[in-house]
């Protein structure tokens, strides 16, 4: 299919040049094809650009992709099953979809057009708040905790990328990994398997 085609050659031209400076009639053109035929598929820029995001994600990076899916229906211990979702999430292969992700992030911040993105973003910490309810917290109190560990992982992610030093911020997010697991552990019953 034509829109499959196309998603994919826009998917594959975003990830290796970005977005910044990326305009419609350009983005045509590299792919082979017109800004009408990329409109009459996608609806915008913005839209496409979301697509984009979310197939290099689907296609190119699934480990990125799985690792909320493995957290909301791990069934181990918690503190380990949240680490291998950092360790998937930080493995050094997904660096080119989080410089991705984060230039995307940075003007969807901005710019309207972006609202479905921004939903999908804001829409990743779910496993999470699933996984914290099984563990017997609250719905409100789940969702706080799952904020606050997607905001601690993302800022890990960028400090990854503006650093590339892998083994220090491994050691932070494993120490502060350790600090929220103690404090998850202290309102939350122990689940008896």
């Amino acid at each position: 299919m034509e829109r499959d085609r196309l998603l994919r050659l826009v998917a594959e031209h975003v990830l290796a040049h970005g977005v910044t400076s990326l305009t419609l009639r350009g983005l045509a053109r590299a792919v082979g094809s017109n800004n009408r035929m990329l409109l009459y598929y996608f609806g915008s820029k913005e839209q496409l650009v979301g697509e984009a995001l979310r197939a290099v994600g689907r296609d190119a990076f699934p480990s990125f992709e799985n690792a909320w899916a493995a957290l909301e229906n791990g069934d181990g211990d918690l503190r380990a099953d949240l680490q291998r979702v950092w360790d998937q999430i930080a493995d050094p292969g997904n660096l080119p979809f989080l410089r991705l992700f984060f230039e995307v992030f940075g003007q969807a911040s901005q710019q309207a057009g972006y609202a479905d993105l921004l939903g999908d973003i804001g829409s990743w910490q779910g496993p999470a708040v699933a996984r914290f309810q099984r563990e017997g917290m609250t719905p409100a109190l789940a969702e706080a905790r799952a904020v606050e560990l997607t905001a601690l992982w993302r800022g890990l992610q960028m400090t990854l990328i503006i650093t590339g030093d892998a083994a220090a911020v491994g050691r932070v997010q494993a120490q502060a990994l350790e600090a929220f697991c103690a404090r998850v552990g202290e309102v939350t019953p122990r689940r008896v398997l």
